[in-house]
């Protein structure tokens, strides 16, 4: 009988009718995410501009967390030495770029209480604190402090004076991306600088 050949003919017909169809059906299918990570392109022009911004807020909560520190310390005038980006961390392990500032100031303080009081005021925030001295450095103490977010901020004080070292909040991205966003006036040229820039 022919019957089960037609049969089979009309079987393989219909399965490579079906393949062609699933197949036009993947390729016109859009793609929104990112199948390795899940989520759109980290070099996304909107998404960088958006970690910009984020970035921008960060430095400015880092100056106001400067300006409250400095007064609990007292009425010294403060000159700030320098501000620059970083590469960090986020506390979720991402890459990213925070703003740094060191600020010093010449004019004496009492050195254990400035300590003290700069420990109550960070640990109020949600800091953690610890305190070191170096034998090798006498007159000098170290009080260091870590948050979870990124914010990591030092104070040193000795009969020379004191001084604050601040990181801002890590903000996760790409460096090199964010940078251009940031600065196009170097990274928007063929020629990039090696070092991070520095803050205006």
């Amino acid at each position: 009988m022919s019957y089960e050949p037609r049969a089979r003919l009309k079987t393989s017909r219909i399965l490579a009718a079906l393949v062609c169809a699933a197949v036009a059906l993947s390729a016109c299918t859009p793609t929104t995410e990112n199948p390795m990570t899940g989520t759109a392109n980290p070099s996304d022009p909107a998404t960088v501009k958006a970690q910009v911004e984020e970035l921008k807020q960060a430095l400015k909560d880092l100056h106001a967390f400067k300006t409250e520190t400095q007064q609990a310390i007292g009425p010294q005038k403060w000159v700030d030495k320098g501000t620059r980006n970083m590469d960090c961390r986020t506390s979720d392990g991402q890459d990213g770029v925070n703003y740094s500032i060191l600020t010093q100031t010449p004019d004496p303080v009492d050195l254990e209480a400035s300590v003290s009081v700069v420990k109550a005021f960070w640990e109020s925030k949600g800091f953690t604190t610890r305190t070191e001295t170096n034998p090798k450095e006498p007159g000098l103490i170290r009080l260091y402090a870590n948050e979870n977010g990124g914010h990591l901020v030092s104070y040193f004080a000795n009969i020379k004076g004191s001084g604050l070292e601040m990181n801002s909040a890590c903000i996760a991205g790409d460096q090199h991306e964010i940078y251009k966003e940031l600065y196009p006036e170097i990274y928007g040229t063929p020629s990039s600088p090696s070092s991070s820039p520095s803050a205006n």
